[in-house]
């Protein structure tokens, strides 16, 4: 049953989720390595450790709700596992609890007076009330008898006999209704102009008798409302006061926040609990597609818990033509989609990049990992895979669309907007901007367009810039070599304070503590993120923007039963069935078949006339201009040969124009110096490198023999070999230059043991041959060799 445990588990349980187990309910509030932390929801018993197997493997296992990632970590364990300073507090109500229990308190071998062996539950509970009133604590014998009672239930836990903080009412003993319509008066008057509280006071009181005034009556209406003092106090709490004080453009925009809780700073504790996206220029020109300068955009996903970035993905950028009316261009719900995927996969190493970037040569724990996940290998990159629960996004429309948010819920991500014209609801991604265009965008020498418009370049637009591909590879390398492997002071382990972590680090220190588990998605579920587009299958195919594409030959048995089916049978579609693709590569499509939960690989029918990559983005823009030729938009062939046609242009067109005579002279402050600089070199005549020979070694022990004096540097091109030695040999050209072992042997005794094929080698580089190509002379040399060889010593 394990393994149908794990299926029902699979992608739901996480923090916060319920689950029925041993035919109880409980709540996922903490989850380390293997063992699974369980509250019980129908009584207050403490926390129960489990195992993840056991738990998953029962006969009765279900998850009821998923956790939707919630921003502060295990609030349920607030009251029974975290009670910071007051340790001995505790400790003195488990050594009273253990005395109540069993008569003896622990630590001492004759009972108190009053808790015998005789004594009944009720006389210890009474006597130990008792001794707590002699020392000014009054604790009824009834209430030590229920923490008796909650205290066995808790299985001895002494943190549930610690009383509980209370929290402060909101708003006090003011009536909800009333505070609601404070903040609505208030934020109707964003932008008019200020008055003062009398006046809001006023509306408030015109307002709560126009809602309630039939339901409740005067009389309970006008107790709604506090008095003045009262009133004046519940403005300054709630920071109406302060937002009416305020200009009448910090108001406007303090009216439209979103209804979610912002501002406070969130307990983040593992990976992937909250996240932050957004989105900026990077100021980087580069080729398009149609091979001229373009502006980029880059967005990315900054984990909160150890600061990595999960993901960046980097887009073309253009407004709109008004001239010719060409769309503009901008990063849109299937780029964030993009990049999504990019946090849930490993980043491969691609050719080229620095070993050091590979995950095994930094300090992510690359065997637990890999052991975990069967996609990390040697060639993945050191860059964590974290699993976002929550996404603070900005409100920007791809951020909004239908689209992304159908992803984020079918990959069960929570999403919170952030406050507009409020980068600090959103700090990471905002701080990551910066430390990118430090330390790489400024290192782009080619594209790089300065912080400003006033700082930009000349000719930035006629230099070789790299395409968006080069710039995302480039990156990426960066994100994996310097950015995640960088010691941040922002990242400190509270077990070590003062050592400062980089992004690696500190996923080091989190995974082991919250575990790591895989999310592999099969091609099926990718498909599913795809753009979806509805379309009606026919005998000759289906069109997408008027391109024709037909089923594949593997699947065209499929397509077959789809056409004999007819009608989809979808409410409000009708004839029409699901059709998923990507824009970046528009060749191929997949066709839903909801029926048998399986899809139909289609191509597009033109598809062998497009060798180079092309998108759906290139494809308007040749429709629009065969369209404003006078063709049609549904002459697929005429646009298909158009867009072939400007590939080849493309490569075959003149690079741009270069500035063409001398570079104008510096003509800027001139430095006063006492004596103009002075080349030392100016004076030296120049050096044949080819007369360079190597220094002897000098002796390593004092009590070495001294060595031998240097001989002049050989001839070059002399057939003068040195005197021979006295075994009628000739020395080694180099055994001059080594000095004499104290053996007696000579510096020919390094010769003498050198086999004669050596000597031919040093001899082949040291002396030039008068004719390399003489074969008869090579011959010669060659026969030489082997009639030295044949000799006896």
């Amino acid at each position: 049953m394990a393994g149908s445990g794990e299926g029902r588990l699979a992608g739901s349980l996480s923090l916060g989720a319920r689950v029925r187990w041993q035919e109880r309910e409980w709540e996922v509030v903490a989850w380390q390595g293997s063992q699974v932390t369980l509250l019980p929801q129908d009584s207050e018993e403490a926390p129960r450790a489990v195992s993840y197997r056991w738990l998953v493997g029962a006969e009765d296992f279900a998850v009821l709700s998923g956790g939707g990632a919630p921003a502060v970590d295990s609030t349920a364990l607030d009251a029974w596992g975290r009670q910071d300073g007051r340790e001995e507090e505790a400790a003195l109500w488990q050594a009273r609890m253990v005395e109540i229990d069993t008569g003896l308190a622990p630590g001492r071998s004759e009972h108190a007076r009053g808790f015998g062996p005789g004594t009944t539950l009720a006389q210890r509970c009474a006597a130990m009330s008792a001794r707590l009133a002699a020392d000014g604590v009054r604790c009824s014998a009834h209430t030590l008898a229920d923490k008796r009672r909650k205290w066995k239930a808790a299985g001895e836990n002494p943190v549930v006999l610690l009383p509980r903080p209370r929290e402060g009412r909101p708003g006090g003993f003011t009536d909800p209704r009333c505070l609601t319509a404070m903040q609505e008066v208030v934020a109707r008057r964003a932008h008019a102009s200020d008055v003062t509280i009398d006046v809001i006071r006023e509306e408030v009181e015109d307002l709560l008798h126009s809602r309630y005034a039939e339901e409740l009556g005067s009389a309970a209406v006008a107790a709604l409302l506090p008095s003045r003092s009262t009133f004046y106090l519940r403005m300054k709490e709630s920071g109406l006061a302060d937002a009416l004080g305020q200009p009448t453009r910090a108001r406007a925009a303090l009216a439209s926040t979103p209804p979610l809780p912002h501002g406070g700073r969130e307990v983040v504790l593992r990976p992937g609990q909250v996240t932050q996206a957004d989105t900026t220029p990077l100021r980087i020109l580069a080729r398009g597609d149609d091979g001229r300068p373009t502006a980029t955009e880059l967005t990315t996903l900054i984990d909160v818990a150890n600061h990595s970035a999960c993901a960046l993905m980097i887009t073309p950028s253009r407004p709109r033509d008004a001239e010719s009316g060409q769309a503009g261009q901008a990063t849109r719900a299937i780029d964030l989609t993009l990049m999504l995927a990019q946090a849930l996969a490993p980043w491969p190493v691609m050719p080229g990049w620095d070993p050091l970037s590979a995950a095994a040569a930094s300090s992510l724990p690359f065997g637990s990992l890999r052991a975990a996940d069967e996609r990390f290998t040697e060639a993945t990159a050191a860059r964590p895979v974290i699993r976002p629960e929550l996404i603070i996004y900005d409100q920007g429309s791809p951020y909004v669309s239908e689209h992304f948010i159908e992803v984020c819920d079918r990959l069960r991500i929570a999403r919170r907007p952030a406050r507009k014209k409020t980068p600090t609801d959103k700090p990471l991604p905002e701080h990551f901007f910066v430390t990118l265009a430090h330390r790489f965008s400024q290192h782009v020498s080619h594209g790089w367009q300065g912080r400003s418009h006033k700082k930009r370049g000349r000719g930035i637009d006629r230099m070789p810039l790299y395409t968006i591909a080069e710039l995302q590879q480039m990156a990426q390398e960066w994100v994996a070599l310097e950015y995640q492997q960088t010691p941040d002071a922002g990242l400190r382990d509270p077990f070590r304070p003062g050592v400062v972590l980089s992004p690696n680090e500190m996923y080091a220190v989190q995974v082991a503590r919250s575990g790591y588990r895989a999310v592999p998605l099969s091609p099926a579920q990718n498909r599913f993120f795809l753009l979806r587009q509805w379309v009606i299958p026919g005998k000759g195919g289906f069109m997408i923007d008027y391109r024709t594409y037909q089923p594949i030959v593997q699947d065209a048995g499929h397509y077959r039963e789809i056409l004999l089916r007819g009608d989809s049978k979808l409410p409000g579609r009708e004839k029409q069935w699901e059709c998923r693709f990507n824009p970046y590569r528009p060749e191929r499509v997949w066709l839903y078949d909801h029926t048998a939960d399986t899809w139909v690989t289609c191509d597009f029918r033109l598809r062998h006339l497009l060798h180079d990559p092309w998108t759906a983005d290139m494809w308007q823009e040749h429709a629009e201009r065969h369209q404003a030729a006078g063709g049609s938009k549904q002459d697929e062939e005429a646009i298909a040969l158009s867009l072939a046609q400007r590939d080849r242009r493309r490569r075959s067109r003149r690079p741009p124009p270069k500035r063409t005579g001398a570079e104008p002279p510096f003509q800027g402050l001139e430095l006063e110096t006492e004596q103009p600089s002075q080349d030392p070199y100016a004076g030296l005549e120049e050096f044949d490198l080819s007369t360079l020979r190597p220094y002897p070694a000098l002796p390593i022990s004092p009590m070495a023999p001294p060595s031998a004096p240097a001989t002049s540097s050989l001839p070059v091109g002399s057939d003068d070999v040195g005197p021979t030695s006295d075994s009628g040999r000739a020395p080694h050209p180099l055994a001059a230059l080594f000095p004499d072992d104290g053996d007696g042997s000579g510096p020919q005794a390094l010769t003498a043991e050198a086999p004669a094929s050596a000597d031919g080698v040093v001899d082949a580089e040291l002396l030039d041959d008068p004719d390399p190509d003489d074969d008869e002379a090579e011959n010669e040399r060659h026969m030489g060799c082997v009639g030295d060889l044949g000799q006896g010593p």
